[in-house]
């Protein structure tokens, strides 16, 4: 099996498209389907399903998982030899989207700066999406709200506190009554976020209406039109505008502390993923991350330990 084959095969299957596979590799469609269908008449099995969606077949999953690992080997031996121990070649980050865009600016610049050679490549999703891009190693690292056991290492890097976030022309004091006044607007299932929104409205005894969004910006917009109320970190909403006017309330202790944690994969060797962990962790003299395990206090009953907070900025 060649590399050329197998980078073709996988990029495909990230694509989900053989035109959108050629544009990322800068080659031809006619190409792509060469390489697929000499690995097919190599391995004597049907790898790709093209009708329809493009999607892996049963075959196609198990050389998926080979194939990656593969290609991680082959990127960082010629990493090695070309740059002579220097960090280089492509870091493949997940994050939040709260995270990336809140929290990873300053440490991808100072990453770049320190290691000039290296190419990053940033995948948005949610923790839930995220741990299954770790399962398939389509990615090197992420940072999401939960931990991964077992062929995983992960610490805790960013200390979160999350919010219930209204808009300005809703009751305020807020009171635990007025939950249901209000759709919740949230990520798709996955998101650790949404979670907490959800239980904070199971202990409150209310069903919550959820509308569901692919993207912050949607989801900021919303809340700023006052469409419904949302549950976000405290750390993104210091870099809303001032002009947008919402209320913060603190969830209940045991609701609202979510830290971030760094997931790597425990028995690989990654140069670059070290070198992001380091430069992580450089970053807490800034105040912004967290170097020993999160210490949760004792759970809180009920959503009535809400308790107001100032307006944001700007609000009347």
């Amino acid at each position: 099996m060649h590399i050329k084959s197998l980078r073709a095969f996988v990029t495909v299957l990230d694509q989900k498209s053989f035109q959108g596979a050629a544009a990322v590799l800068n080659t031809v469609q006619s190409n792509m389907t060469a390489h697929i269908r000499k690995l097919e008449a190599e391995l004597g099995c049907k790898l790709i399903e093209r009708a329809g969606m493009i999607r892996a077949t049963s075959d196609g999953t198990r050389l998926e998982r080979r194939a990656r690992e593969i290609l991680r080997l082959h990127d960082l031996a010629v990493a090695d030899l070309r740059y002579q121990g220097k960090v280089a070649g492509t870091l493949r980050i997940g994050a939040m989207e709260t995270t990336a865009a809140r929290r990873l600016p300053p440490v991808l610049l100072r990453l770049g700066k320190e290691c000039p050679e290296l190419r990053l490549s940033l995948t948005v999703g949610s923790t839930g999406v995220l741990r299954d891009m770790m399962l398939r190693r389509e990615i090197d690292c992420a940072f999401m709200a939960r931990p991964m056991e077992g062929a995983f290492v992960s610490e805790p890097v960013f200390e979160e506190t999350l919010l219930l976030v209204r808009p300005a022309s809703c009751v305020d004091p807020f009171h635990p009554e007025h939950l249901a006044d209000y759709p919740i607007l949230a990520f798709r299932a996955g998101c650790t976020y949404r979670e907490q929104a959800e239980r904070m409205f199971e202990h409150a005894g209310v069903a919550p209406v959820i509308h569901e969004f692919g993207s912050l910006d949607a989801i900021t917009g919303c809340l700023r039109a006052g469409m419904g109320q949302a549950v976000l970190p405290a750390s993104y909403l210091e870099g809303v505008s001032a002009s947008d006017a919402f209320y913060r309330y603190p969830l209940p202790r045991h609701l609202a502390e979510c830290p971030t944690y760094l997931v790597r994969f425990a028995q690989t060797e990654s140069r670059t993923v070290d070198m992001l962990a380091h430069v992580v962790n450089a970053a807490s003299g800034a105040g912004t991350v967290k170097r020993h395990p999160v210490l949760r206090g004792k759970a809180t009953s009920s959503v009535t330990k809400c308790r107001t907070t100032e307006r944001a900025q700007g609000a009347r």
